[in-house]
């Protein structure tokens, strides 16, 4: 079970570090167009899929490829509005914005790790509910 839990983060990362790989080639060396779709497509939906972990997996991987698509449909907008528009530069940018998914992620696991870990205190030893204590709010 704990190799299919780290099976995400690892492609996760593995596309991100194609995606940028893929980015940062020389101007002249050709991009296979397929290869160059499937990374800028699958990236952010690794990476979403990641984040959306309290999700079944049909749930997560229909909003994790919606989510992909957005984003690189966002990305190109805004690139275009800025002037900015580059493939190069657009590859780059959802990368980035990728990354940036990455990170709460991350985080997130490493809260419910600790939680995981952390002794648990019963509800009831720690807070105790008196009767009389709401009886105020019934009083005529």
């Amino acid at each position: 079970m704990r190799g299919r839990r780290m099976l995400l983060p690892a492609a996760a990362t593995l596309l991100l570090a194609g995606l940028v790989a893929v980015a940062l080639l020389p101007s002249g060396a050709p991009r296979p167009g397929p290869l160059v779709l499937a990374l800028a497509l699958g990236t952010p939906a690794c990476c979403t899929a990641w984040l959306l972990a309290g999700l079944d997996g049909a749930a997560r991987g229909i909003l994790a490829g919606l989510a992909a698509i957005a984003l690189n449909a966002a990305v190109a907008e805004v690139m275009l509005v800025c002037s900015m528009w580059s493939p190069r530069g657009g590859l780059v940018a959802v990368a980035a914005v990728s990354a940036g998914l990455m990170v709460p992620a991350w985080a997130i696991r490493a809260v419910r790790a600790k939680r995981k870990n952390s002794p648990e205190t019963p509800l009831s030893d720690s807070v105790r509910m008196d009767d009389d204590d709401e009886s105020w709010a019934f009083d005529g």
